[in-house]
């Protein structure tokens, strides 16, 4: 009862702890998934305002510097009316603007007067290509011509806007065709704007800025250091530069306009405004975005110490269950051998003590020599047990192998277990054909084997079928020895644990140790043989050695 109560509390013990484990790893797992999504939350909306202002940031110093030449050199009162008369202080001024801006190929003006001359002031590493020029070097950057072909055109368009009172005009134009945009300031002599002045105004060539500017200018805009993925897209929602994130990107819209539509009396001509986008994302190797991919990885790591932490506790409480089993098993053990020792020392004992009080007849004197005989096997097969169990891990080293006949070591594992076939009124049928091959087998140990499964035939076959039949046939280069009872029988599912060592069948009643079977298939593996046991409930059951033949 102590051993059961032992097993019994060292069961609920493993159980409450498992439950206390599991109910701290259930707990620590929700307060990490708590602060593990509190942290992906934080830092996508760290990443989403940053990557927000980023885009801000972008599209107003994209607009501040497309709108710059219109703001500060058509409109600065320095800069003035372009004066054609002083063609040398104009192109100084002009030379300054190109290296201040780059997007103007070309700026122009013309005054009042009947047929005044429309001057272009080109750059000299950039000559529009709609303009004839000589293949001369020049030395100034700046390269002016006067009424270029193709001018008038051009002339007549702006001059229609200064009839009706605009400051400044932006248009999209073809010229020779290249998409241009064209921006210009208008000058008037009086104060009611009644008559043009002058006009100062500049071009953009608008494939130029698409395959040049941007990329430029965002190199510019974005610092090197930063963490983003910048795209420009047109308004067809193609890319210009780069290429967007679509699912994490920062959309913001800007008008292709080189002018500010905020300054007052401005045209636009229709479809001059087209509008593209800055789409703004953050990079894959960006800080921010490793911080929120982060949270599922921690989250992942803590799932997977809290599953190894789990697994870890099935196996200590399966080993402490294992322990503790092993315990009761080990107590049991030496219960079961305590009482096979004491029944055949008190047999013993009680029949030297009658020889020694009384004279006996002879033939009284030679059934007691038999019982101590009988009582003595008994007491050296449950030796030879435990010396086999002492030493079965490196039993091998103490096998004597030799060609031996099947039949003989049947016949003399019967010959130890003659009396108690006699008392028990047991019919044995042999049937070993005197052809059988010799095997190749230690005799102590094969006899210890076959010894301990005649000995659980016989010890577990009830009174009504006590009945054993051993044969023995040749299968290929094997010599099987069957030993079949008509007893009790072994359940199923109890086949194969009692081949393991201290364990023995739930409903047996019959002492034992729960060595013998464990003992028999490790000798039988030791001897390269096989070794099977067939069982029914109530029907009996058949134990299977195979050993090797003998090749002498």
């Amino acid at each position: 009862m102590k051993v059961e109560s032992l097993v019994a509390w060292g069961g609920w013990l493993t159980v409450l702890l498992a439950v206390a484990v599991c109910l701290g790893i259930a707990t620590l797992l929700g307060f990490g998934y708590r602060a593990t999504r509190e942290w992906q939350h934080s830092s996508d909306l760290l990443v989403e305002r940053d990557t927000a202002e980023s885009a801000d940031r972008i599209v107003t110093a994209l607009n501040r510097d497309m709108q710059g030449a219109q703001a500060r050199v058509l409109a600065n009162r320095d800069w003035g009316e372009l004066s054609i008369d002083s063609l040398t202080d104009t192109t100084d001024q002009v030379a300054t603007a190109f290296a201040r801006y780059p997007y103007p190929e070309s700026f122009f003006s013309w005054g009042d007067g009947q047929h005044p001359d429309v001057v272009f002031f080109n750059r000299a590493n950039r000559y529009p290509a709609w303009m004839r020029h000589d293949d001369q070097p020049h030395r100034s950057p700046v390269v002016v011509v006067r009424n270029p072909a193709g001018t008038d055109t051009l002339r007549r368009r702006i001059d229609a806007y200064g009839a009706l009172r605009y400051r400044y005009v932006a248009f999209n134009a073809d010229l020779a065709g290249q998409p241009y945009q064209v921006v210009a300031r208008l000058t008037y002599a009086d104060s009611l704007d009644e008559r043009l002045l002058s006009v100062a105004g500049f071009t953009v060539n608008l494939a130029w800025v698409r395959g040049s500017y941007f990329a430029d200018i965002l190199s510019q805009v974005v610092n090197r250091n930063s963490r983003l993925d910048v795209a420009v897209l047109d308004d067809r929602r193609q890319p210009v530069v780069g290429t967007p994130n679509h699912r994490q990107a920062m959309v913001r819209e800007f008008p292709l306009l080189f002018l500010d539509p905020s300054t007052s009396r401005v045209a636009l001509a229709p479809d001059t405004v087209r509008i593209w986008q800055i789409a703004a994302s953050q990079a894959p190797d960006s800080a921010l975005l490793e911080a929120a991919q982060g949270a599922d990885e921690t989250l992942l790591v803590a799932g997977a110490a809290a599953l190894t932490l789990g697994i870890g506790l099935f196996l200590a409480i399966r080993a402490v269950r294992a322990g503790v089993a092993l315990t009761a098993m080990r107590s049991e053990f030496v219960s079961s051998v305590t009482h096979e020792l004491k029944m055949p020392l008190a047999n013993i004992r009680a029949m030297a003590d009658t020889l020694a009080r009384r004279p006996l007849a002879a033939t009284k004197i030679h059934t007691y020599a038999e019982y101590l005989t009988q009582e003595a096997k008994r007491l050296t097969r449950l030796v030879d047990n435990l010396l086999a169990y002492s030493r079965i891990t490196d039993v091998t080293n103490v096998y004597s192998f030799e060609p031996i006949a099947p039949a003989e070591l049947v016949d003399d594992v019967l010959q130890s277990f003659r009396l108690s076939i006699s008392e028990r009124d047991f019919t044995i049928d042999v049937d070993i054909p005197v052809d059988l091959p010799f095997v190749r087998a230690d005799r102590a140990a094969m006899l210890l084997a076959l010894d301990n499964v005649v000995d659980n035939a016989i010890r577990y076959s009830p009174d009504r079928s006590r009945s054993i039949r051993v044969t023995g046939r040749q299968e290929g280069s094997m010599v099987i020895v069957e030993v079949r009872d008509r007893g009790v029988g072994i359940p199923a599912a109890e086949l194969a644990a009692v081949q393991r060592k201290f364990v023995r069948g739930r409903d047996t009643r019959s002492a034992g140790s729960g060595l013998g079977l464990a003992i028999v298939r490790r000798i039988v593996a030791d001897h390269h043989g096989t070794f099977a046991l067939e069982s029914k409930v109530g029907a009996g059951t058949t134990a299977r050695i195979g050993l090797p033949a003998s090749a002498d």
